[in-house]
């Protein structure tokens, strides 16, 4: 029998046609495909007119070459594992490649953009103008920080799910379905969204299916947070224990300049160990390279100073219409409370005795008779005498100031010397009154003696209601008829200071006059201008509402329109109506922030419901919603700036690592090296001065650290210490919070002698500390040392600490604005996150992202 190699020099000429084709059809076919496609083919090329030439001379070529076909497919089917993509995740669960990691992003992408435009396409066109997608029927962790996370968790949790044996049937994602749709998503239009989406009704199943599964098992495993007593005590001394401290600062970047220039091989070691680490996520300060997720925000923006310009001015009459319908309850002087139990200050207080409406009256027909009703059960025989005489001049307002004060001072003094305030019945004006005459009372008696005729002549009418009452009160007792002259002589003395020293009746209204007209017309112009900004921004909302159903959503045979066209859209719109157009780069979540450009770090979305929850803000808005759901509209209010913004997102990248030979990443590389190696050399520095400290007992420190710098040496910056404000651990915030009735937001106290002072910072001096005590700590992300000594600390004392332990008892930790259930919450979502950190390190999760070549899209500003 010949050997193959005969076989082949006889059949040269016949093979040669073959070959030259498969050549030529991998030169050009070959080429355009990928490179997964690519073990298959060859397979079936080189294997299948192997397998013809073998039958050939059998006269079976044609069977043998379909053979051989499918047996060159097979083997290049098991040779593509070997040569394909990477593994980007290991684990004991199983790997994920790369292909089967897009394909996981792929089906989020899908399921949540069917979630969107089913939803949308269950509403009328009416409801479609402030239509939102449920937050809750979208897909996703929010607790994670990447989206690499986030698909690593749904992969384990349906491993848990089968585990547990747990099945999705097509009924449950039919609910599914029907539950965020509000049963209104018809056979038709769910086709609709299959076919605008490019995938089966089948294959949309099986893609929520497994969205589903997840989704249980996290509903199943995720732990829930019951907190303790104990906890919630640890809340509450955050907020409520204070202390003082006497700092001084060690800044890390003092120590750089003792550090040597980093070598390649070291930034490239540095390099490796840190390119798939974000910044801060071994720890408060720790280095990171790895570039964390960035949008690309645009807008229309409502100006609140612009708007009022285009509002009409507020006219003379309008002020005056607004003054009349309001006055009763804006402009009233002075109101009297509709309660009659309730005083306010300048009021008389009703009396506590039998009659105590009676009592404060001033012109009485029969004064007499009334004030001697509720004398009988308080006082002595001799009481009603003063009474009748402190009566008397009630026919007469002038004498009343003067005589009834006299009266109302025998009557406390009598009851209870140690108090003027004891009896209800004492007035504000009263003590006014009693005070001012008792000093000059001496000099006023001696001049009536020395003019008498000059005080007699004043007006009879005033001295005869005086001597009546004189006459009946000297029958019981001859003692008070003698002393029954001096309220007639007082009224007389009191007549020009009572009416140099009597208040003018007030007007029963504010006047109307320019000081007024002007807070009228700026309140009036204010709410005109906040009408039409809310006017301004739903339809701006409207419209970028109904241009986003194009963009997700387009009509059978339409094409979607393209970045450039909704950008010139939007400025048309912007210009027509005289609103804000603009367009951010890529930014990250702290950029936006602290951008003074673009309003959006500070932003939160408007609140219908005065009473709901704390609003989300635009970064979380942001952010925290799938990447893939672009130019889906949102309204916004910056507190700050009174702004409406109605805003989209038009592109989000994910944790990107960096490359190496980047510039800029190799600056970053530099200053963290330096920083790492200089952190230990200032925290030295800090424990040598917290000894000198020590060592001076009670001395302050600024004696203590006399003529030392901050590195130690002669030629270093002067050390210098500073004392902070009585500060607590924990605070509330309501700052740019458009909503008074959400939740108090709790947040880290600022201390305005620390730059940054973190949860570290505060466990060491609250917990750590006592009074006294000198120690040592760092700011939030490390860049500063500090020498710390406690002042001042409230409670300090075991009976300090019993007593606020007693006010806790008492605190309801539970109302609804109380600052106790945020920290709650935050409880809550710290737990969850342990819970996702331990679940990949149950499975030995190793990721090897970095080896995906991640193109990121260059925008232009």
């Amino acid at each position: 029998m010949a050997s193959p190699l005969e076989l082949f020099r006889k059949n040269q000429k016949v093979l040669m046609v073959p070959l030259t084709i498969l050549a030529m059809f991998a030169f050009i076919v070959l080429g355009q495909m990928n490179a997964d496609q690519v073990p298959p083919i060859l397979g079936m090329l080189f294997v299948g007119p192997l397998f013809w030439f073998l039958g050939k001379d059998r006269g079976k070529g044609k069977e043998f070459a379909a053979v051989g076909v499918v047996v060159g497919f097979l083997l290049g089917y098991m040779y593509m594992p070997r040569m394909g993509t990477a593994n980007v995740v290991t684990s004991t669960a199983g790997e994920i490649d790369q292909q089967q990691y897009q394909i996981m992003l792929q089906n989020r992408q899908i399921a949540n953009q069917f979630v969107a435009q089913s939803y949308f396409a269950s509403l009328t066109e009416e409801e479609m103008q402030s239509a939102r997608v449920p937050q809750g029927a979208l897909f996703g962790f929010p607790f994670v920080q990447s989206s690499e996370d986030d698909m690593i968790l749904e992969f384990l949790l349906r491993k848990e799910a089968d585990q547990m044996q747990l099945v999705v049937s097509d009924d449950a994602v039919s609910n599914y379905i029907s539950r965020y749709t509000n049963n209104k998503l018809s056979q038709e239009a769910f086709k609709r969204v299959c076919q605008q989406l490019g995938v089966t009704q089948g294959r949309i199943y099986e893609i929520l299916r497994d969205q589903l599964k997840a989704r249980l098992a996290f509903q199943l495993k995720s732990p829930e947070v019951s907190l303790t007593p104990d906890q919630y005590w640890n809340f509450y001394q955050k907020f409520n224990v204070r202390e003082e401290l006497e700092v001084a600062a060690l800044p890390v970047e003092d120590f750089k300049k003792e550090i040597a220039e980093p070598t390649e091989a070291e930034m490239k070691a540095f390099y490796e160990n840190y390119k798939a680490v974000m910044p801060n996520e071994k720890g408060p300060g720790a280095p990171g390279l790895l570039q964390p997720p960035k949008v690309k925000v645009e807008y229309l923006l409502v100006d609140y100073e612009e708007t009022e310009k285009q509002v009409k001015a507020v006219t003379e009459e309008e002020i005056k219409a607004f003054y009349e319908e309001n006055k009763e309850t804006l402009y009233k002087n002075n109101p009297i409370p509709n309660d009659p139990n309730m005083n306010f200050p300048g009021a008389p207080v009703a009396p506590q005795g039998d009659q105590p409406v009676e009592a404060p009256k001033p012109a009485a027909p029969k004064p007499a008779a009334e004030e001697k009703a509720p004398a009988k059960p308080e006082t002595p025989k001799a009481e009603p005498a003063e009474k009748t005489k402190t009566s008397a001049p009630k026919a007469e307002e002038k004498p009343k100031p003067e005589a009834k004060p006299e009266a109302e001072k025998a009557k406390t003094e009598s009851k209870d010397k140690t108090s003027a305030l004891d009896s209800n019945q004492t007035t504000f004006v009263a003590l006014l009154d009693e005070k001012q005459p008792a000093k000059p009372e001496p000099a006023k008696k001696e001049s009536a003696a020395k003019e008498p005729e000059k005080k007699e002549s004043a007006p009879p009418a005033d001295t005869k209601p005086a001597d009546k009452p004189a006459k009946p009160a000297a029958k019981p007792e001859s003692k008070p008829a003698q002393t029954a002259e001096k309220p007639a002589d007082k009224p007389a003395d009191s007549q020009p200071e009572s009416a140099t020293t009597a208040a003018p009746p007030l007007e029963p209204y504010r006047p109307l006059n320019d000081e007024l007209k002007s807070e009228i017309r700026d309140q009036l112009l204010r709410e005109r201008t906040l009408e039409l900004m809310q006017q301004k921004n739903n339809a701006a909302a409207t419209f970028m509402n109904d241009l986003s159903y194009k963009i997700n959503s387009p009509a059978t045979g339409e094409n979607p329109p393209t970045p450039k066209e909704i950008t010139e859209q939007l400025k048309s719109y912007a210009a027509k109506n005289k609103l804000v157009y603009n367009i951010t780069p890529m930014m990250t979540a702290r950029e936006l922030m602290e951008s003074e450009k673009y309003p959006l770090g500070t932003a939160r979305e408007p609140t219908l419901n005065e009473f709901t929850a704390q609003p989300r803000t635009v970064l979380e808005q942001l952010f925290g919603t799938p990447m893939d759901q672009l130019y889906t509209t949102f309204e916004a209010e910056d507190s700050f700036s009174s702004a409406l913004i109605s805003y989209w997102k038009v592109a989000h990248t994910d944790t990107m690592v960096p490359k190496f030979d980047d510039p800029e990443i190799k600056q970053e590389i530099i200053a963290q090296i330096k920083t790492e190696k200089a952190r230990p050399l200032a925290q030295k520095r800090a424990e040598e001065l917290k000894a000198l400290i020590t060592k001076a007992k009670d001395e302050d420190m600024q004696t203590a650290l006399k003529g030392q710098t901050i590195t130690g040496k002669k030629e270093g910056t002067e050390l210098l210490t500073q004392t902070t404000e009585s500060f607590s651990w924990m605070r509330t915030s309501t700052a740019g919070a458009s909503n008074p009735f959400a939740f108090p937001r709790p947040e880290l106290s600022t201390i305005s002698a620390i730059d940054g002072a973190g949860n570290d910072f505060m466990e060491q001096v609250f917990d750590n500390m006592q009074e006294g005590d000198v120690g040592v700590a760092m700011n939030a992300d490390k860049s500063i040392c500090y020498v710390v000594k406690v002042i001042n600390r409230i409670p300090s004392t075991p009976g300090g600490q019993t007593a606020m332990y007693q006010e806790f008892l008492k605190t309801d930790l539970f109302f609804f604005f109380s600052p106790y259930l945020p920290m709650a919450q935050q409880e809550q979502v710290q737990t969850i996150q342990n819970w996702g950190k331990d679940l990949l390190a149950k499975y030995n999760v190793q990721k090897h992202f970095e080896a995906m070549d991640q193109e990121v899209e260059v925008v232009q500003e």
